[in-house]
């Protein structure tokens, strides 16, 4: 499909920036540059209709930037229909959101992944493969909904489940006895259901599909709460570092002397003097 003619720089009154030019200083995470982000005019108007959600229901209010890798790219897929968006970040004053970001906001994450799964079927996310950790891709080629053979959206609900609801579970894209009975038993919790309604793993599956979006309210309800100082300390981001170190790495051979190397420096006297000051 040749490129659409229409574009956008804006999305619900907030500009949008391509953030993976190799020119210095307008790479990934980076403010980046202006853009022309082509796609459908349809596809705009739910991206636009996404994010006005996102603005209204996120304690931070509307963001001062969108960070992206495009839209429209010549190839097959809804990339090349014109039909997709991926998210690089998102800019609020203070607080600074990268996909990437996922070990250590995993909350805040999930709540955003949440709304963009009210208003587009296709969300492939930081748990889905080495691909898509650094970005959300998102396209509406199939409906809004549950399906338990879709591995993005049982990997979502697996992630919800295990940290936004306290009810952990294998985070693998595998349906099964576990992933069930902790969603049957959130889904009663919240007063979605009785027993009966769901007390097999069919009817189930119907009615997280059929309540699919009063699922993703609750899911952004529960991410967003408590979100925390928006401005992050020194010794939050080395929290954060030891998360990543944990997710990325887990039992391998490699994490030993990185976390050490990291440990030997926030051991430091210099630097625990330092860090002293934002302990509580």
């Amino acid at each position: 499909m040749p490129r659409p003619a229409n574009f956008f720089r804006t999305l619900s009154g907030v500009p949008v920036h391509y953030d993976r030019s190799s020119e210095p200083g307008l790479g990934y995470g980076t403010r980046g540059q202006t853009w022309r982000f082509h796609c459908t005019t349809a596809f705009q108007t739910k991206l636009r209709r996404c994010f006005q959600e996102l603005w209204a229901v996120c304690p931070l209010g509307p963001a001062n930037l969108i960070l992206s890798a495009g839209t429209y790219v010549d190839k097959p897929g809804s990339h090349g229909l014109g039909r997709a968006f991926d998210l690089d970040g998102i800019l609020w004053n203070g607080k600074t959101f990268i996909t990437l970001s996922y070990p250590h906001d995993t909350r805040f994450y999930l709540a955003i992944e949440a709304v963009f799964r009210k208003h587009f079927g296709t969300v492939l996310n930081y748990n889905y493969d080495p691909a898509h950790r650094d970005h959300l891709h998102v396209d509406d080629l199939s409906p809004v909904g549950y399906n338990a053979t879709h591995r993005s959206r049982v990997l979502f609900l697996q992630a919800a489940l295990t940290h936004l609801f306290n009810h952990p579970v294998m985070i693998d894209g595998i349906t099964g006895p576990q992933t069930d009975g902790a969603a049957r038993d959130l889904v009663i919790a919240l007063g979605l259901a009785q027993f009966a309604d769901v007390n097999t793993s069919t009817k189930l599956h119907t009615l997280l599909d059929n309540d699919w979006l009063m699922l993703m309210d609750e899911c952004v309800a529960a991410g967003f709460a408590n979100i925390g100082p928006i401005l992050q300390t020194p010794l939050d981001l080395l929290g954060a570092i030891y998360a990543v170190l944990e997710q990325e790495l887990g039992s391998s051979a490699a994490r030993k002397p990185i976390e050490s190397a990291v440990t030997t420096f926030a051991n430091h006297s210099d630097s625990e003097a330092f860090l002293d000051q934002f302990r509580v």
